[in-house]
């Protein structure tokens, strides 16, 4: 197993990522949202992944990047421009009108998981209420959120644990 690559490479590779999405908004290159891997640094969150704990969270972790306000403002910008690249309108909580033809929904709830749970840790409400209002969204438009035997529907929904 891995172990964590410590709070200040983390913010490194966030921030990095950010720029990353920023250039792929500023394009319209949606599809690159889609096709890259990212999550793990670009949504920490205090679960193992496939990378072991390089990217896992403790509360320690967690309690100082909430006093990190250059994280936070990063972390709800990568989620705000992730978001859009699915076709939702973050600050609106609604699906953007009009939306390019690879600006939508790629079948990844995982990665919304992800993003949902690290805006969780670190108490994004406004982030978490539209990330929420997106899952609602796309249940009722009839999605799966199916992974590895899990529903992340209901994880979404629920409190951290």
């Amino acid at each position: 197993m891995s172990e964590f690559i410590g709070l200040s490479t983390l913010k490194q590779e966030q921030a990095e990522q950010l720029k990353v999405f920023e250039r792929w908004a500023n394009q319209r290159a949606w599809e690159q949202f889609h096709r890259n891997h990212y999550d793990w640094w670009a949504f920490p969150i205090d679960k193992p992944s496939s990378f072991g704990f390089k990217y896992t969270l403790n509360k320690w972790d967690i309690q100082e990047l909430q006093k990190d306000q250059e994280f936070l403002d990063s972390l709800s910008y990568t989620a705000t421009l992730l978001l859009l690249s699915w076709g939702w309108d973050a600050a609106e909580s609604k699906h953007v009108n009009n939306p390019d033809p690879e600006q939508g929904w790629a079948n990844h709830p995982i990665r919304l998981y992800k993003c949902n749970r690290s805006l969780k840790l670190f108490s994004l409400k406004d982030l978490v209420a539209s990330t929420l209002a997106y899952a609602h969204w796309l249940k009722a438009n009839g999605e799966s959120f199916e992974y590895n035997g899990r529903d992340l529907y209901l994880e979404i929904q629920e409190g951290l644990d």
